[in-house]
């Protein structure tokens, strides 16, 4: 113990020993160059200790570089580049605005920790979005008004850097990286490419519906999915999902078989049973909406018949007014050419009533025979159970090929948008990695206190040696 102790005192001994020549240098050149001034003796010690100086200073470099390279391991950057037409506007495939702080949206981190086998529950969700930084890398102004005070700039690329999460360390943090932006593609391809809530399908929406209408609702359904995948066969006729081998065509023809078979099957066996919530009221209401119906076909057969009167008002002479004579350009010879009058809007008019008026009588005897197989029919409790298991089956087709249908529209968005959002990770180099920028700037900083502080030795020599 006494041994340490003495080491110690040693060891103090010389580092004031050390100071003190050092010291003594700076007073001898103070004393020597009393012509000169403090900044010109500070400079002049600055050469006398070139050699212990230029070790401090590689000493200096060499350890802020091994921090940088050791700190450099705990962050990652990608750059991610917008690609749709769109994207010029600042807008997202879609037409709704870009945001580019979803990136860190919790939805988009708990994907990132998904993918890396994480409990999102076992890590602060707020730590983990503070590592995560964007910023835009190339900017231009677009204007909105007329203007040009009030603009607003937008980028197509933008550079995404995240830090090692004091959290997480089992998991290298350019693979955390690699996963934020397959999370982000996943989020923004769900969101911004394509609306699919018309796949969407809930049998509890039919609560306290007549069976009757259920039907429809069914049908209505179908529909909205067939014209869905309608358009989707006009893009493409020969996209195919590799997985299930199922094309748009084929599950048109799903749609239809549905439609057709299950629907139709359920609807003729609902009018036979008289399967009604409420039978009376239901065939009131049958009752109300054929009144209205009759009403409206009154009027459109009214209206028929006004212009069929107006039509025959018109005078054979009229016929010298709508015959204009004109030239053949081409043949250089003259023609009678008919004209439009109002005698032609009037029989256009009268056909469109006249049609109306026979589509509303449809409606009207079709309404009257589920009235009429309402009434005989006996609303039995078992018919009433095979209903409800027929609609039951019915859904359950629905939401089966809802996923189908969903499957294969994702993967083609996916081909088709597979440009849209691109992400390019790349290793930073050496020289990137010890920034020597930032060691030249240490270095600088290093000598310019070095020299400050032999400067003020020197002021305060200057002033002892005045007073003495």
């Amino acid at each position: 113990m006494a041994k340490e102790k003495n080491v110690s005192t040693e060891q103090k001994k010389q580092k004031k020993s050390i100071l003190a020549r050092i010291l003594t240098i700076i007073d001898g050149i103070n004393n020597d160059y009393t012509e000169r001034n403090r900044t010109r003796k500070a400079l002049i010690a600055l050469l006398r200790f070139k050699t212990p100086i230029l070790l401090i200073l590689l000493a200096a470099v060499i350890l802020s570089g091994g921090y940088f390279l050791w700190n450099s391991s705990k962050t990652a950057s990608a750059q991610m580049s917008l690609n749709y037409e769109e994207s010029a506007y600042g807008l997202n495939p879609n037409s709704t605005r870009f945001y580019l702080y979803d990136i860190k949206d919790p939805d988009v981190v708990k994907g990132m920790l998904e993918y890396s086998g994480i409990d999102p529950d076992s890590v602060d969700l707020d730590e983990v979005i503070n590592c995560i930084t964007v910023r835009a890398t190339n900017t231009k102004a677009i204007s909105e008004s007329t203007t040009q005070d009030e603009s607003y700039f937008i980028s197509t690329t933008y550079k995404i850097t995240m830090s090692r999460p004091s959290q997480i360390k089992d998991v290298d943090v350019r693979v955390l990286l690699n996963f934020l932006c397959k999370s982000y593609k996943d989020y923004f391809y769900s969101r911004f490419t394509e609306n699919r809530s018309i796949l969407d399908f809930d049998i509890g929406q039919f609560d306290e519906h007549e069976y009757m209408v259920i039907a429809d609702l069914f049908d209505m359904k179908a529909q909205q999915i067939e014209k869905y995948l309608n358009t989707r066969v006009k893009q493409s006729k020969s996209f195919t999902e590799q997985e299930s081998d199922e094309t748009f065509k084929s599950l048109v023809q799903k749609v239809e078989d549905i439609r057709n078979y299950d629907i139709e099957n359920y609807r003729s066996f609902v009018k036979e049973a008289g399967c009604s919530y409420d039978k009376t009221n239901y065939i009131r209401s049958l009752e109300y909406v054929n009144r209205i119906k009759n009403i409206d076909y009154q009027k459109e057969i009214a209206a028929y018949a006004l212009n069929n009167e107006g039509i025959k008002m018109y005078n054979d002479a009229l016929i010298d007014v709508v015959l204009i004579p004109s030239v053949d350009s081409q043949k250089n010879t003259y023609y009678m050419s008919r004209t439009k009058t109002g005698m032609d809007y009037m029989a256009k008019q009268a056909d469109d009533h006249l049609s109306s008026a026979k589509d509303i009588a449809k409606e009207i005897k079709y309404n009257n025979k589920i009235i009429s197989e309402m009434l005989s029919g006996t609303n039995r409790l078992t018919d009433i159970k095979k209903a409800n298991t027929m609609i039951d089956e019915i859904n359950q087709k629905f939401s089966d090929l809802s996923k189908q249908v969903e499957a294969v529209d994702k993967a083609y968005v996916k081909y088709r948008t597979k440009d849209y959002l691109t992400f390019k990770t790349s290793n930073a180099s050496l020289s990137q990695k010890v920034q020597p920028v930032k060691l030249f700037a240490i270095a600088m900083g290093l000598l310019f206190l070095i020299f400050a502080a032999i400067w003020l030795r020197m002021k305060d020599v200057g002033t002892r040696g005045n007073e003495e």
